[in-house]
């Protein structure tokens, strides 16, 4: 590695430690760490070369190229912005990312959701279903609840250092109070100095990944043809609690969103709800 390759490592291990010395979530970390480097990649590793010219090269690299969607693209140009602020480049810190796209959110009906718990194999699934089908807890949240986040009492959950770094309460239903109330005896007979309320052999918690290894196991042996990841029951949430009449504000509450734009990407219907309010209140001319 040239001396130069040296410098450009060391910014971008600086940028990281900025990033989270400021609170910035570690997988915000990650991402635009990743991105960054791979930025400097793209343009020989020379600082002098950063300017709107590469940034829109890349782009067409990373679009034609690499095939990433506008999503994605969207994604990588806020991390540069990020990193070129962090650089001192503020001509190169207002950039223009493409759009993202507002698609409808995947989300199942009640039947396919009583399927997959129906269908549990063990309780712990059944469990980590449950959890996420009712309170609405994006995954890496789930993965990283402990014992004592849990009152049973009051049927809520803390959720601490969730997206954003912030901490907040979530609620369940007596619908899964019993099976809760089982697992997690189960789990201090197991190991009563047990930290994670999911806890592996291998590691302190479960990881992400296991968790949509078994959402998708799980949905396949249910006979549902939609691809069903722990995000889908987190839209699934969403759009049950606007759908039985929840305002909006409690929704964003509820799943954490710091933007109530944010949350607003639920306020879709489907097409039967569309067509009885349809029959319902359109004009008799």
């Amino acid at each position: 590695m040239t001396e130069q390759q040296i410098l450009q490592a060391d910014i971008v291990e600086k940028f990281r430690n900025r990033m989270l010395a400021n609170g910035k979530s570690r997988n915000t970390v990650k991402m635009y760490s990743y991105v960054s480097e791979k930025f400097l990649e793209f343009i020989g590793y020379d600082k002098s070369k950063i300017n709107m010219e590469a940034v829109e090269k890349y782009k067409e690299y990373l679009v034609i190229e690499k095939g990433y969607s506008k999503s994605s693209v969207y994604l990588h140009i806020r991390a540069l912005e990020a990193f070129f602020t962090f650089l001192g480049l503020n001509e190169l810190s207002k950039l223009k990312p493409p759009k993202r796209p507002q698609r409808v959110p995947t989300y199942l009906t009640d039947e396919d959701v009583r399927a997959l718990i129906k269908n549990a194999e063990t309780l712990r699934d059944k469990v980590i279903i449950e959890m996420l089908a009712y309170t609405g807890v994006r995954v890496s949240e789930l993965c990283h609840l402990k014992l004592s986040d849990i009152d049973l009492n009051r049927k809520s959950i803390r959720i601490r250092s969730g997206k954003g770094d912030k901490d907040r309460i979530v609620l369940f239903k007596d619908n899964i109070l019993t099976d809760l109330n089982l697992y997690i005896h189960e789990i201090k007979s197991q190991n009563p100095k047990a930290d994670f309320l999911f806890p592996t052999k291998r590691s302190k918690y479960i990881s992400p990944i296991s968790v949509e290894r078994i959402i998708r196991k799980l949905a396949k042996s249910s006979g549902i043809d939609k691809k069903v990841t722990p995000h889908v029951l987190r839209h699934t949430f969403a759009t049950s609690l606007l759908r039985n009449g929840a305002d909006i504000r409690i929704i964003q509450v509820l799943l954490g969103h710091s933007s109530i734009s944010t949350t607003q990407v639920y306020t879709h219907v489907d097409s039967n709800d569309l067509r009885k309010s349809y029959e319902r209140y359109a004009p008799n001319y």
